[in-house]
């Protein structure tokens, strides 16, 4: 059950969606709401530095003007936020902090049941597009399922669950089974890539997904499907899926560094993040 939700504050257009679906949980569950923004002074002083002789007074000043810039911007965001949820009749807090983004969101995520936040959020707000690489960071290492939403809002009815057997796909779907965020009521669609042509492999990908499915009728949830996807980038064969059944929400797990390096998401994730055209729930 959904008791305290966290809403990560910041300038994009992801943020007013984020901060919509939050309410609407809230309201479902009767669940407190906080919003949080953040000024990340960690990345201003990497990003000023400091030089040789003689400019350690004029980068001070700079320090000054843009850390008063980026608590302006917060003010804002916090007030934009309260006004949302003031309109709703909701319990808030609401939490201004400075320090590095990454770490106060995970700090907050500790006591808090979900973690929302707009796919575009990267919490530098004196450089908006500056990737700071957050997300993967508060994903991998909070404590907490996050909702990763975008700049579309969605009623969620039906969702589309890839799941691969992997410790990280399992603790998605158990976080998720265990939240009830959307009732048991919802149509799920369970998916699986096989690892190759032979039966073999295919008949390891339809085990995954029995066992699956098994866990999710003992906890009562009576309308899902099975698919396996054929041989190929698992990526991309989810996201074809994705694109022609048009789910509501995507769940899948927050893999671990692969070979490429994608800070703190597997490529596939990383892949899914940056491609998908709903929201995605995942759990470190």
């Amino acid at each position: 059950m959904i008791k305290r939700i966290l809403v990560a504050l910041d300038p994009d257009a992801d943020t007013p969606v984020a901060t919509r679906y939050a309410i609407r949980l809230a309201k479902r569950f009767d669940a407190e709401l906080t919003g949080l923004a953040v000024v990340d002074t960690g990345n201003l002083h990497s990003m000023i530095g400091v030089g040789g002789y003689g400019t350690e007074h004029a980068a001070r000043e700079i320090w000054v003007e843009m850390t008063e810039e980026t608590q302006k911007v917060a003010q804002e965001l916090m007030n934009t936020f309260k006004k949302s949820v003031e309109k709703e009749g909701l319990r808030y807090r609401d939490v201004r902090q400075q320090g590095a983004s990454a770490e106060l969101i995970i700090e907050e995520m500790k006591y808090h049941d979900l973690l929302v936040l707009g796919r575009d959020s990267r919490f530098f707000y004196s450089e908006p597009d500056r990737d700071t690489q957050t997300l993967a960071k508060v994903v991998k290492g909070g404590v907490a399922p996050t909702l990763v939403v975008t700049e579309e809002y969605r009623d969620i009815e039906n969702v589309m669950i890839a799941f691969d057997g992997s410790s990280a796909s399992a603790k998605s779907l158990k976080a998720f089974v265990h939240l009830l965020p959307y009732g048991k009521d919802i149509e799920i669609d369970l998916v699986n890539v096989a690892g190759g042509l032979l039966s073999e492999k295919v008949e390891e990908s339809d085990y995954v997904l029995r066992m699956a499915e098994n866990y999710l009728k003992a906890h009562n949830f009576n309308y899902v499907t099975k698919t396996v996807l054929e041989k190929g980038e698992p990526g991309r064969r989810i996201l074809d899926r994705q694109l022609m059944r048009n789910p509501d929400l995507l769940l899948m797990g927050a893999h671990s560094v692969s070979a490429v390096k994608r800070a703190a998401f597997g490529s596939t994730t990383h892949y899914m993040i940056t491609s998908t055209p709903g929201p995605l729930f995942l759990s470190p």
